[in-house]
């Protein structure tokens, strides 16, 4: 890794908020969202983190005395690096990471589960690693062996994120099964049905996030391919997942729900 000092990379936001997703849900975190991610999945909620060119230049030293800032103000459960992939700045998040764990803060990763590599780097300083199974159906490709490699590195420190939407078949949810039921140790899972999300153009003027306060949630679109699952079809992949799995959630996310980023 590149020496820290004066080590800078692409931020396009760093906010107080609570955690919307996953096992955590509801606690507050200070987030440092990251620019860039390769991949173009059909319910992306962060177009605006997708550039690597997105945000601004930011050094080490300045966004960990940002999130001391945001401390200071109230106390928070963890620091959050999600983006974009923050991977795809593999150097500048480890750098991040380890000042953290410096200042004797908690660490939670937000990522797409398929840079291993990339995790075998910080996964030393990172406490949770939040982690997607991304299904072919949603994005279009398959990373089962990325996938595979990043549970192994990530080990008990990893759940497993599998974003649902009316498209999710029961090939690649047999695949998914498969492969977390082989990790050791075996990963809770969150099945998060789709979000539905505003029409990015709209959305993008009101800042990164394409979700909207609820007071405006029946002035949402749906986006081709993000619809998600009904109700009884995501209590079926629940029952599903769970004949191999001891913990299966259903958690969908909060965030829009709340009318807060």
């Amino acid at each position: 890794m590149r020496r820290a000092i004066g080590l800078r990379g692409r931020v396009t936001d760093i906010f107080s908020s609570l955690q919307g997703e996953g096992l955590f849900v509801g606690e507050p975190m200070v987030f440092v969202r990251l620019a860039g991610c390769p991949w173009r999945c059909r319910y992306c909620d962060t177009p605006g983190s997708l550039s690597l060119d997105a945000g601004s230049e930011r050094t080490v030293e300045d966004v960990l005395a940002r999130a001391q800032e945001l401390e200071r103000e109230r106390p928070h459960k963890a620091v959050s690096l999600t983006g974009g992939e923050p991977l795809l700045q593999a150097d500048f998040s480890a750098a991040l990471l380890k000042g953290l764990k410096g200042l004797g803060v908690r660490t939670y990763l937000e990522t797409s589960g398929t840079h291993p590599e990339a995790l075998r780097g910080l996964i030393a300083d990172t406490d949770v690693v939040a982690m997607d199974v991304k299904l072919p159906s949603a994005i279009g490709r398959v990373f089962w062996a990325e996938h595979e490699e990043f549970l192994r590195i990530a080990g008990g420190k990893a759940f497993v994120k599998i974003v649902l939407t009316e498209d999710t078949n029961e090939e690649e949810m047999a695949r998914a099964i498969d492969l977390l039921s082989a990790a050791r140790p075996v990963p809770p899972l969150v099945l998060q049905p789709a979000t539905v999300v505003a029409d990015i153009p709209r959305a993008e003027k009101r800042g990164q996030h394409t979700h909207l306060p609820v007071g405006e949630m029946s002035m949402l679109s749906r986006a081709p391919g993000a619809s998600p699952p009904s109700p009884k079809r995501t209590e079926a992949w629940k029952e599903f997942a769970q004949r191999r799995l001891t913990d299966v959630r259903v958690l969908p996310q909060m965030h829009p729900l709340w009318g807060v980023q």
